[in-house]
Order: C-alpha cells, then sequence, then structure tokens
C-alpha cells in the first residue's frame, strides 16, 4: 500500500518529446524502450471540421520519470 501511495503522489513525470508526426513518436518510443526507459504517453485530439471527416489534429506527448 506504501508503495501504491508513493508512486501515486510522489512520482513525477517530465515532458521530453511531443510531436504530431505517429511516425517520429514511434520511433521515439523504441528509443526509449531499447534504452530501458520507462515512459507515458498521452493524445491530445483537436477535434475535426465538419461531420467529424476532416481536419483532425493530433499532439503526442511522451513522458518519462525525473
Amino acid at each position: 500500500m506504501l508503495k501504491f501511495l508513493k508512486r501515486v503522489f510522489l512520482e513525477r513525470w517530465e515532458l521530453v518529446h511531443t510531436t504530431t508526426s505517429l511516425d517520429q513518436h514511434f520511433a521515439m518510443l523504441e528509443k526509449l524502450r531499447s534504452n530501458g526507459i520507462d515512459y507515458k504517453t498521452k493524445g491530445l485530439n483537436f477535434g475535426g471540421g465538419y461531420g467529424g471527416a476532416s481536419g483532425y489534429s493530433t499532439v503526442y506527448h511522451i513522458y518519462t520519470r525525473k
């Protein structure tokens, strides 16, 4: 239980990479994975045009532990 509380409240993550390119995003994830670095990702979607079919823009963020 103490380990869980430490992880939730004391663990800090630092933004290390931001991109809109899915290829760059996965290339960076592969570099981190091959070096044994813990990471987490988030994606922000900014919606689309009329009907939601056009104009989608997603920004991908990669975080590592501080």
